[in-house]
């Protein structure tokens, strides 16, 4: 690489504490041209929160993603080839934000906002759903040109970083959803907090995040694909994100342990880039970027791990990925 990365050593996110002990340490394996440096994840002995520290500063946001990073570029992966692959994931999507939207027990319009929202493609697949008819859909999205592919879509985007955001009206929404972002986030409770701020009364915040308390990631350690260096900086368990829900004052009502083939998918690359670091077959056999891209190699391998993250949770109750709904309370 040109330069090492300019890096930050924050402490931990909810307490600032600084006493650690260390889990592992991993490299980037994904793309090519933003790091080869090596970060390490430590566990807060205070609250037990997990953290790369050091981590890549904010300044570095636009090298660790870069222009083709997978979230910018879906809808486009997607129109090129649709396949069956991504309508089984649209219909888990649409299952989920339907059974979301039942538990909120609202009648009339329904105001969503998909915090990190990439190009659209998770708001399209909310607004085709059996509820769509019923949901303004509203986003936010730090990489313009991607917000301005979701604008063109249909939805309401701003851009920006959500935890420092202010365009945003308070109490404004019913549903907050966040998958796969906080564990991105500079301050994942400033981040938290700002869905609060955001939720009308009895409103829900969702997340989905990497579950590091799981066999696969304790087993797998520094190849455990939930890792994603080095754009991961935070990692929860089901006690330390009840914990953030508690600072920021929501509570918790359901955890659901979800399959995530994907993190299968970059763990098996992560473990033979490793070990053939100048072979391309890792790439072919588990491509870390197109396996976004619809194609018979994707469905096998996503519809293999799914099966395996079945039958991890019927064994442990838990798999590496996890969704938490957090209520806002009524008064």
């Amino acid at each position: 690489m040109d330069s090492q990365l300019i890096t930050a050593e924050p402490g931990c996110a909810h307490c600032t504490g600084t006493d650690d002990d260390f889990l592992w340490a991993g490299r980037e394996h994904e793309y090519e041209d933003t790091t080869d440096e090596t970060f390490p994840f430590v566990r807060c002995s205070s609250c037990g929160v997990v953290r790369l520290d050091p981590r890549p500063g904010v300044s570095e946001l636009p090298r660790i993603y870069p222009a083709d990073y997978y979230a910018y570029n879906l809808v486009a992966k997607r129109d090129v080839r649709d396949g069956l692959t991504d309508r089984m994931k649209m219909l888990m999507y649409q299952r989920r934000v339907v059974a979301q939207i039942r538990r909120l027990a609202k009648n009339g319009p329904i105001r969503i906002l998909d915090v990190g929202c990439g190009d659209g493609r998770l708001l399209d697949w909310y607004a085709s759903s059996s509820v769509g008819s019923r949901l303004e859909t509203h986003g936010i999205e730090m990489n313009e040109s991607a917000a301005t592919t979701a604008r063109q879509r249909g939805h309401r985007v701003v851009t920006g970083r959500f935890e420092v955001d202010q365009e945003l009206e308070r109490h404004s929404f019913d549903l907050v959803l966040a998958s796969h972002v906080i564990e991105h986030v500079d301050d994942p409770v400033r981040f938290a907090t700002r869905a609060a701020e955001l939720l009308k009364p009895g409103g829900l915040f969702v997340i989905a995040t990497p579950n590091w308390n799981s066999v696969e990631a304790k087993r797998l350690r520094e190849h455990w694909g939930g890792n994603h260096f080095p754009r991961h900086w935070t990692l929860y368990d089901e006690q330390s994100v009840e914990k953030l829900a508690s600072l920021v004052g929501l509570t918790v009502e359901r955890i659901e342990y979800q399959p995530n083939p994907i993190f299968w998918v970059w763990s098996c690359h992560s473990w033979l880039k490793d070990r053939f670091p100048r072979s391309p077959w890792p790439d072919r056999l588990f491509p870390p970027i197109e396996i976004f891209a619809p194609s018979l190699r994707s469905f096998v391998l996503l519809t293999f791990f799914t099966a395996l993250d079945v039958v991890l949770r019927g064994l442990t109750g838990k798999t590496a990925s996890m969704s938490v709904e957090m209520r806002q309370p009524t008064t």
